[in-house]
């Protein structure tokens, strides 16, 4: 089965290529906006280092930047000649929304949870690393129960460095202890264990809550 999928975020634009048994994963920087054509140059050039032929016809997009969808739906319309799908809470992903305005939930978190009720069944709280850090609920009978936000990694990062007169910009990366030796090294502590923390927090909290044991998939 040959199809793509891509994933509109608001740091980049992942788009991958399942063709088979591989899949190939093209990144586009989401900041600056391209028109269509741009959109589309960049696409087929990828295609054609990749050695894919064609644009595969099945192709569904999720997106949480809405100024760039209409862009990269047209882009890809263009070079497969039919029209994307465009994920919504409306699509039947098997996933039963229990939350106020479900219309309003990123579809990046509606994609990840249907994922992870498909590959590893409910319930299941699903974490997400990405410019945001995510936790998404699903309880038992794919019940999507809620969730929370908080900084991601990298806003932490640049709150600390843009937003204090003398803390460094640093590095994400593993600290090497969880009391660091420096000030960068307190950085990345406070950053790396301070965000594990908290999602483990969050998930037991929610688990005692709900009575439900929640796997955790990231």
């Amino acid at each position: 089965m040959k199809l793509v999928a891509i994933d509109i975020g608001n740091s980049s634009i992942n788009i991958g290529f399942f063709m088979g048994e591989s899949l190939v994963i093209q990144k586009i920087k989401t900041i600056p906006l391209l028109p269509f054509s741009g959109y589309a140059k960049v696409i087929s050039g990828f295609m054609k280092k990749e050695d894919i032929d064609k644009m595969p016809e099945g192709i569904i997009i999720s997106s949480v930047v809405p100024g760039h969808t209409d862009a990269v739906k047209k882009a890809c319309s263009a070079l497969s000649k039919k029209e994307p799908m465009v994920l919504t809470h409306k699509m039947k992903t098997g996933i039963d929304f229990q939350i106020k305005e479900p219309e309003k939930l990123g579809t990046d978190r509606i994609a990840a949870a249907a994922g992870a009720c498909d590959l590893f069944g409910a319930p299941v709280a699903v974490i997400d690393f990405g410019t945001a850090t995510t936790l998404n609920f699903i309880g038992s009978e794919n019940k999507y129960k809620g969730g929370a936000i908080m900084p991601g990694l990298e806003l932490m990062r640049n709150s600390l460095f843009s937003d204090t007169a003398q803390l460094p910009d640093v590095t994400v990366s593993k600290p090497l202890s969880p009391m660091g030796k420096d000030t960068a090294e307190c950085i990345r502590s406070g950053i790396v264990f301070g965000t594990a923390g908290a999602v483990e927090r969050i998930v037991s909290e929610t688990g005692n809550a709900e009575g439900e044991n929640f796997k955790m998939v990231v």
